[in-house]
């Protein structure tokens, strides 16, 4: 490309027009100014100041149903990303509102777009803008700023803008539906709200990341609703959907029942299910493979911290009271702390102080749309508790497990699964075994022949990879293992089952890597998909995880529903950016009342 202080500065288009060079020169010094401000190129084309005399032939008010500023940025644009005229129509339509950022009052046409082009500028002019644009190209990529994907828009892109008559509304509507359909309604016939008032609100709340007490104007703006429903009868309707029969206190461990937070897991998740069956019905109606079974999945464990102290201060303690001794010391802990908290991983100094709520999922990976299969409550053993109370029900990992798995097979057929070290129990791969899916678990180093086999690869100058071959026993049943050691600073181990060579031992964890989307899942629910809340009740605590977690595969049905009309192949990186989901349903979509 010509350096713009050397390009021809002939006048274009009219007389009112600057030069080549001057417009491109003015262009090239806005860039370099905004490269500084913005992190990718659609921002940085989107404020770019345009001058009404540089194309003054554009502005016909017969023939001009679109700004100027707006058509030469989103030509600037086209050529910058190096766009054909379909694609640049896609994208308008699609799931990254460019023509909001752009100032256009709706998307345009591959016609329309063609015709603007053809027509609106004349040969000189359209020669300036694609050596300006390639000059913005040039300039972005100097200042490393990013031309891949696109950003999600901020909420002034958004507002006062058509969007929920687009594609994309349509699509989170549609998905939308099918996740809280089934959610039966545990009030009076002669309720004053619809339960599917109920939901929206707790929607918007969930993606908004608001409080379930905020004050119902804040909401009202957005509802249709004549009335909407008061936040303290919203947050009563929640704890009646979640409610188990009979309903208990989270610590009445009645002889012969299961404990409170199976009877809610199971009161709230044959709702979720439903609308997963309907969400992969979806999926599999359309023209496309839909998902690929059998499906490769992976299970991992999230927690969300809660802060408040196991320990009565104290002030608390009653001068008569016995304390509590432990491994952990002497203390006095409190009676009613919420049951299902648990203590946290000690990892680190930190560590040791934090406790929280922990859910296990199963989400599908690799190549296909990632929707969570299933939810599971975890309960784990905590340092504050009695270590001989019997009223304590913890979860094993292998019980979490299989319990995941059902939930997962009344859905698709499993054939591989990816766990971290936390879950290599021999009960638990003993119980994946015998359902003859291969599972690939990482494995800490725990016996001297590990440390033996690591020492010896390392010392060996031709191998740095080792595969051993073993038998695991467990309640009178044998599978074979195979140990896996692969280099990488400190030697990573995994344990799979059956005996693997070396070149299936190397795909097995090259797969492996997909488990790291279910970290990526647990940032989006948390970040973009649970509301704020301080409440000890469980049955709240569960229906909003699991309503976040719906609220994600909303999200990753309606980026598969617009790749129909964006040709996007199945598995890439979403095109609708979570951020985008809470500012457009927000705006657009849910109608969340008081």
């Amino acid at each position: 490309m010509t350096n713009p202080t050397d390009t021809d500065t002939s006048n274009l288009g009219g007389q009112h027009n600057t030069g080549s060079a001057r417009i491109i020169a003015e262009l090239h010094r806005q860039t370099e100014d905004l490269c500084h401000i913005h992190g990718h190129i659609t921002r940085v084309i989107s404020n770019l100041e345009i001058d009404a005399d540089w194309f003054a032939g554009y502005n016909d008010p017969e023939r001009a149903k679109f700004d100027l500023r707006g058509v030469v940025q989103l030509f600037l644009y086209q050529h910058a990303r190096d766009f054909d005229q379909s694609a640049v129509a896609r994208r308008l339509r699609g799931a990254t509102y460019v023509y909001t950022r752009l100032g256009l009052r709706r998307p345009l046409n591959q016609q329309i777009i063609n015709y603007s082009w053809r027509n609106r500028f004349d040969a000189d002019e359209r020669s300036t803008i694609k050596d300006a644009a390639e000059c913005i190209s040039t300039v972005c990529a100097d200042h490393d700023v990013r031309g891949s994907g696109e950003p999600a828009p901020e909420p002034e892109d958004i507002q006062n803008t058509d969007i929920e008559e687009q594609q994309i509304m349509q699509a989170v509507e549609r998905a939308t539906d099918l996740g809280f359909d089934e959610f039966r309604d545990p009030r009076a016939a002669n309720s004053s709200y619809a339960l599917q008032a109920f939901f929206e609100r707790q929607g918007y709340l969930n993606m908004a990341k608001a409080g379930t007490t905020t004050k119902r104007r804040r909401f009202a703006r957005l509802s249709d609703r004549d009335e909407v429903p008061h936040g303290s009868t919203h947050n009563r309707t929640m704890k009646k959907v979640a409610a188990p029969t009979p309903q208990t206190a989270l610590w009445d461990f009645t002889t012969g029942q299961p404990p409170a937070w199976q009877r809610i897991r199971d009161t709230v998740l044959p709702a979720f299910h439903a609308g997963v069956e309907k969400q992969l019905d979806e999926i599999a109606g359309r023209d496309r493979q839909g998902i690929r079974q059998p499906v490769h999945a992976a299970i991992d464990i999230t927690t969300i911290n809660f802060w408040p102290s196991p320990i009565k201060s104290t002030a608390d303690i009653d001068p008569d009271e016995a304390p509590v001794e432990n491994e952990a010391g002497e203390f006095y802990p409190k009676e009613e702390f919420p049951a299902m908290v648990s203590g946290f991983k000690k990892q680190n100094k930190k560590k040791k102080t934090e406790r929280g709520y922990k859910f296990a999922t199963i989400t599908i990976i690799a190549e296909d749309t990632p929707i969570v299969l299933g939810i599971e409550p975890v309960r784990d053993y905590s340092w504050w508790e009695r270590s001989d109370r019997e009223d304590v029900a913890t979860t094993s990992r292998a019980g979490v497990v299989a319990r995941l798995l059902d939930q997962a097979e009344r859905h698709v057929d499993v054939y591989k699964l990816f766990c971290d070290s936390e879950f290599n129990i021999h009960e638990l791969r003993d119980k994946v075994d015998d359902r003859t899916i291969q599972y690939v678990i990482g494995k800490q180093e725990t016996s001297g022949a590990d440390t033996e086999n690591i020492e010896e690869i390392i010392e060996d100058p031709v191998y740095d990879t080792r595969v051993e071959h073993a038998w695991q026993q467990y309640d009178g049943r044998e599978h074979k293992v195979s140990i896996i050691y692969l280099p990488g600073g400190e030697y990573s181990q995994f344990i799979v089952n059956g005996w693997v060579d070396a070149d299936r031992a190397a795909a097995l964890t090259t797969q492996y890597r997909q488990r790291w989307q279910i970290e990526n899942q647990y940032k989006s629910i948390k970040a973009n998909f649970l509301p704020q809340t301080a409440t000890t009740d469980y049955r709240v605590r569960f229906l909003y995880f699991v309503i976040g977690v719906m609220m994600y595969n909303v999200w990753r049905l309606a980026n598969f529903l617009l790749r129909d009309e964006i040709d996007v192949d199945l598995g890439e990186d979403p095109v609708l950016l979570a951020g985008e989901i809470v500012e457009l349903v927000g705006l657009c979509l849910f109608d969340p009342g008081g």
